[in-house]
């Protein structure tokens, strides 16, 4: 039950809120609202009158300026009656609406200015436009009887212009009117007229467009918008403050009903303690029923964890503290093997190695002293057994509890096997990735040598081909002067030995040139990164040619007898050529390795195995050969039968990853003492018949 509320500060929070909602429920005041309404109907009554009054006078209907003072006069009234109005208003009204009132007043003075200017350029244009009219008539009439026919007839032209540009006031009429002003006739008896005249002509072309744009400044002024937009103003402003009021007046209203529903409150609380004492009894009632219902959720939530631990992959396991096993869950079944009506009530012993039991048995006795188990929480890695006698590595992690009966420990078992594999596989990638950043450092470092080697190479092929030309031109004056002179000495030997053995040096020397350049271009071919952009067709006879001349040096050094046996027959194959004459740099480098002396030798051929359907390299050699129990290991990572002279056992697990991705087999044959053969089986790059016809003969 909750606790009663406290009348008096209730009572007192409504009072108030009833006194704040009455104040602010009052309307605003009407009187001062007519009042401006009123001031901003005659402002616009008396500046509506002044636009009418410059119109007539503009329009010549109007003799006098009076009445356009008094307009101006009265318009300037209305407009600060109106702005002292709003400044006597709310703070809320002259906030917002004094901005506006301002903005009208300054438009009215703008207004009235403008208006005294008008009149001002109105009077001037009037009484030029009088004397024109009058001087031409009596211009006209003395060039008449002067007989000055040309003065006459510039006079008349000169009042058809101005009546014209006084009816439409553009510029192309005041510019003809100027030119003819320029070119009145020059006669000394008309002279004075005449510039008299002129004067007022062009004191009128100047005068009357300005005399327009005032009226229609007077006439289109911002005055009046600036009393409509004050007009809307204070209707949305007094439109929102009667709005707010009415609302008020609705909360007024609903504060005094929500107090008679306080005073309802007070005395309905009366009744409801009363009828709480009849639902105490109830309530004890509904406990029980309660203690029933979590009696029967602990019963429930027991079957969930028992059906949660059968169904999980680790093994769970409790024991006493004696040590026996007294639950067993299905995980544990299928990672030790043993059911459960054999695994309950045996030693915990059972299921761990040999090794491990002794410091189990210490564990135990502790546990036993202490009557709470010190790995509590922590997570062991040993080595479990399983039913066979099999040892694994696990990981447990171990809880202790109890109960009436005792202490317990309940262990969660996990296999290692297969996260010790993953790792151990991760491990080799790690290594195989640091050999691959080696080779292709390598790689790097050789194409920059072979770089730096056909710079000077190239020198060396032009001097070559340079002096072979020397010579021949020298060659024919040394005979003639041999002829002459008999034989001589060049270099410290007779010219006719000099004669034959020259040539023929010159050649040696460009040749071994060009086997340079050869040697350098493979180098960079094989240093290339492969496994890069798309894959191309190649030939596997160009790989490898390109594979033993990298290793003619080691080749002449260790054996005597290196063939290759290439077959013309060969079709192309796909893929990426750096990655096989890697593959076969390997094979020939391993058939090195494994020969005893240089009279051993290799072979290394290719042909095309129509019935297989792929092109096959082999690489022989007669060295020690494998043993038999070594040969499925060969292209493990990191296996080597060469581990005491530096091999690291990722060559030929590289080697057949390659020839895997090129859709084709790597596969060993040997025999020891005998030698050991290579195959490399690739697919051709197109597809081809079973069996290809013969060439064609020449």
């Amino acid at each position: 039950m909750t606790a009663p509320w406290r009348p008096i500060p209730i009572f007192a929070g409504l009072l108030l809120l009833l006194t704040y909602f009455l104040l602010q429920s009052e309307s605003p005041d009407l009187a001062l609202r007519a009042r401006m309404s009123q001031a901003l109907d005659a402002f616009e009554l008396h500046d509506t009158a002044l636009d009418r009054d410059v119109l007539l006078v503009r329009a010549g209907l109007l003799t006098y300026y009076d009445s356009l003072a008094v307009a101006s006069r009265d318009v300037l009234r209305a407009a600060t009656d109106l702005q002292r109005g709003i400044q006597t208003a709310s703070i809320e009204a002259a906030r917002l609406l004094g901005p506006q009132a301002d903005a009208l007043t300054e438009a009215a003075r703008q207004k009235t200015t403008v208006v005294e200017y008008f009149k001002s350029d109105n009077a001037l244009l009037r009484n030029s436009l009088a004397y024109v009219v009058q001087a031409a008539q009596a211009l006209r009439a003395k060039a008449t009887v002067a007989e000055e026919q040309s003065v006459a007839a510039e006079v008349g032209a000169l009042t058809t212009l101005l009546l014209r540009f006084i009816q439409r006031p553009e510029p192309e009429l005041g510019k003809a009117i100027e030119s003819l002003l320029g070119r009145l006739p020059d006669i000394p008896q008309f002279q004075t007229d005449l510039r008299t005249l002129a004067a007022h002509g062009r004191l009128i072309v100047q005068v009357l467009p300005r005399v327009d744009t005032e009226l229609r400044q007077v006439t289109q002024g911002p005055a009046m918008a600036q009393a409509q937009s004050l007009r809307d103003a204070m209707l949305r402003h007094y439109g929102r403050a009667e709005v707010r009021a009415q609302i008020f007046r609705v909360l007024l209203y609903a504060v005094a009903v929500l107090l008679l529903g306080y005073l309802g409150y007070l005395f309905a609380r009366l009744q409801r303690n009363a009828r709480a004492l009849r639902g105490v009894n109830e309530d004890l009632r509904l406990e029980m029923a309660e203690h029933q219902r979590a009696e029967a959720a602990l019963r429930a939530s027991e079957e969930r964890l028992r059906a949660i631990t059968e169904s999980a992959r680790e093994a769970i396991i409790s024991i006493d503290s004696a040590g026996m096993v007294v639950s067993w869950n299905a995980g544990a079944t299928a990672m030790f093997g043993y059911p459960p009506e054999e695994a309950l009530g045996s030693p915990f012993t059972n299921l761990m190695a040999a090794s491990h039991r002794e410091t189990y048995a210490r564990m135990r006795a502790e546990w036993a002293v202490n009557g709470d188990c010190r790995s509590s929480g922590a997570t062991t890695e040993l080595n479990g057994a399983r039913q066979n006698g099999e040892e694994f590595p696990l990981e447990m992690s171990l809880s202790s509890w109890h109960t009436a009966q005792g202490a317990f420990v309940t262990g969660i078992i996990r296999d290692l096997t297969e996260r010790r594999r993953l790792e151990e596989k991760t491990r080799q990638q790690e290594l195989q990735l640091i050999q691959a950043s080696k080779m292709t450092a390598l790689g790097t470092l050789v194409s920059g040598v072979a770089h730096e080697i056909n710079n000077p190479n190239q020198l060396v092929l032009l001097n070559a081909r340079l002096l072979a030309d020397v010579w021949g031109d020298a060659a024919a004056i040394l005979n003639e002067h041999a002829q002459e002179q008999g034989d001589f000495s060049l270099g410290g030997l007779p010219y006719r030995e000099m004669q034959a053995s020259v040539p023929a040096l010159i050649d040696d020397l460009r040749d071994g040139a060009r086997r340079i350049e050869a040697i350098v271009g493979d180098l960079k071919d094989f240093a290339r990164p492969g496994g890069q952009g798309a894959q191309t067709e190649f030939s596997l006879n160009d790989a490898a040619r390109r594979a033993a001349r990298l290793l003619a040096h080691p080749i002449n050094k260790k054996t005597a007898r290196f063939q290759i046996e290439l077959a013309d027959d060969v079709p192309p194959v796909k893929g990426y050529p750096q990655q096989i004459e890697q593959v076969i740099v390997n094979l020939v480098g391993n058939a090195l390795d494994a020969l005893p002396d240089p009279s051993r030798g290799i072979t290394v051929s290719t042909r095309w195995q129509a019935d297989e359907r792929c092109v096959v390299l082999d690489v022989r050699d007669e060295g020690v050969g494998i043993a038999q129990e070594h040969l499925a290991r060969l292209c493990d990572p990191f296996f080597t039968t060469k581990s005491g002279s530096g091999g690291t056992g990722l060559g030929l697990a590289i080697s057949s990853e390659l020839v895997r991705a090129h859709g084709g087999r790597l596969l060993f044959e040997s025999e020891l003492g005998r030698g050991t053969l290579a195959r490399v089986a690739l697919p051709p790059a197109a597809d081809l018949p079973p069996v290809r016809p013969p060439p064609a003969s020449e």
